[in-house]
């Protein structure tokens, strides 16, 4: 980290050159991203007014000591989280399909039921348009462990996927308050990606002689959504912003079952794509109304693909492209402050995932299709309850319960993404510290109802084989989540 000289120096260029360069760690893109150079600028500005207010007050202290004393902290955190958001990302879905709605620890807590929430800085990843009743400043940065666990019964006995260990997903907000109209923010999470990887013993008896049997799939999908919202009146918001989603990496593994040496048939390739998000937020009395919006957006995945048994035409390139449409997603909520210490949410969310019907690899360089596969999901619901209560002043309890149903059905069902519906429930807790700080902890257990499939459709080499007697079995899932997080509000 920079020496105190140089936030002697020139704080606020040392402030946004940090958050320059963690950016680029990040991706090249959101490095020249403006509502995040200025949302960086204007929160050092802020901690230079609060260092000049300190020293009038108190000659004891340096404006050097002063300035490390209040941008240490948050800038490790920045770099900590950042770095880490690239490096830890490969998820197992918590929600419908291969959706991930944890947004930060908050939200984890109260089983996302957040969108409607005036009062918590936690709302901002769920509805932006809440940054408008937060004065100030905020920081906040936060790791989910996920332990999920995974198998199937089919007639080679019980197996679990390989994909089953622990993995920490960074979550990090920020938002500022430029005047008493305009506020701006980013939210930097994963909300979509899964991992399977299944032995190859687990589906060869029942993928037929020269099909592809399913090993590895993964998915990680990074978001970057910078937004702004303007404050209508003292009861109402609107924002609006830009989700930037960057595929890290996609993999598609499969084997050739050719009944000896079974060959691997491996994809991999990461894409980019925009998108947009819009929200609102109405407070009456002791009732408040919010909804939130993210459009769809088409990833065009470029990547190599590599066939150790041959099986392609020796004149075609390794070069493949695919496309894959992330769902639009819809939530809105009511939230009650019933008490002055408890406050309850519900929330609905409609994720319209019939965007991810076919999935189609071309060859890059001729435009041939190399292989399809037809999933068909269906657009899908989720129903959420979260409450908090006021233990006192300085802690919240926090409480919820989500059911979510699958997109999925049995027609084109697959072990690559092998969902059902589920319950997840949670609790947490928030501590306020002296200085503007907070500490959260969060626990959800997911519990998918399990899915039996036993399709009477024949697998024909050569054919679809989602949803056929290739994937017969009974799959079981839960999925245990641990949260920790700290938010720094500047006021």
């Amino acid at each position: 980290m920079p020496s105190t000289k140089f936030f002697n120096s020139e704080p606020i260029v040392v402030i946004c050159n940090l958050s320059t360069r963690l950016n680029d760690t990040l991706t090249r893109l959101i490095a020249s991203e403006p509502a995040w150079k200025s949302l960086g600028c204007r929160i050092a500005s802020h901690e230079v007014e609060q260092c000049e207010t300190s020293l009038d007050k108190n000659n004891s202290n340096s404006m050097e000591d002063c300035m490390h004393q209040h941008t240490h902290f948050r800038s490790s955190c920045l770099a900590l989280i950042c770095g880490s958001t690239l490096v830890a990302l490969n998820q197992s879905a918590q929600a419908s399909g291969f959706a991930i709605p944890e947004l930060n620890i908050t939200g984890l807590a109260t089983s996302n039921a957040m969108v409607a929430n005036p009062d918590s800085l936690g709302a901002i990843a769920y509805n932006p348009a809440a940054m408008s009743f937060h004065e100030g400043s905020s920081a906040a940065a936060g790791v989910i462990l996920v332990k999920p666990d995974l198998s199937v019964d089919t007639g080679s006995g019980n197996i679990d996927s390989d994909g089953n260990d622990v993995v920490a997903i960074p979550v990090l907000t920020a938002h500022d308050q430029l005047s008493e109209e305009w506020a701006l923010g980013i939210s930097i999470n994963a909300p979509f990606g899964l991992e399977t990887d299944w032995a190859l013993e687990t589906f060869d008896d029942q993928y037929p002689v020269g099909s592809f049997i399913p090993t590895q799939t993964k998915l990680e999908i990074v978001a970057f959504s910078p937004s702004a919202a303007f404050k209508v009146n003292q009861q109402a918001s609107l924002s609006f912003g830009v989700d930037y989603y960057w595929m890290r990496e996609v993999i598609f593994s499969s084997k050739l079952n050719n009944m000896s040496t079974y060959p691997n048939f491996n994809l991999e390739g990461d894409g980019r794509s925009v998108g947009f998000n819009l929200g609102a937020l109405l407070v009456v009395d002791n009732w408040s109304f919010g909804g939130s919006y993210h459009s769809s957006s088409k990833i065009k995945a470029e990547g190599t693909l590599k066939d150790e048994g041959g099986v392609l035409p020796a004149n075609l390139s390794d070069n493949v492209t695919a496309t894959l449409e992330l769902p639009w997603r819809l939530q809105i909520g009511v939230r009650n402050q019933t008490t002055d210490k408890l406050a309850i949410e519900f929330d609905y969310t409609r994720t319209g995932w019939n965007t991810f019907d076919t999935l189609v690899v071309k060859n890059e360089e001729f435009g041939s299709t190399i292989f399809t596969s037809i999933n068909a999901f269906d657009n899908a619901n989720a129903y959420r309850l979260g409450a908090t209560y006021d233990f006192s002043e300085a802690t919240q309890l926090r409480v919820g319960y989500t059911y979510d149903e699958t997109p999925q059905g049995d027609k084109y069902f697959s072990p690559r993404v092998p969902d059902a519906d589920r319950q997840l429930f949670s609790l947490g807790i928030g501590h306020t510290l002296s200085g503007g700080w907070t500490i959260d902890a969060g626990y959800m257990y997911v519990k998918f109802d399990e899915r039996t499939i036993d399709s009477p459709r024949s697998a024909v080499a050569g054919e679809e084989l989602n949803g056929t007697t290739a994937v017969n079995g009974s799959y079981d899932s839960s999925v245990h989540l641990l949260g920790f997080g700290v938010t720094k509000h500047f006021m």
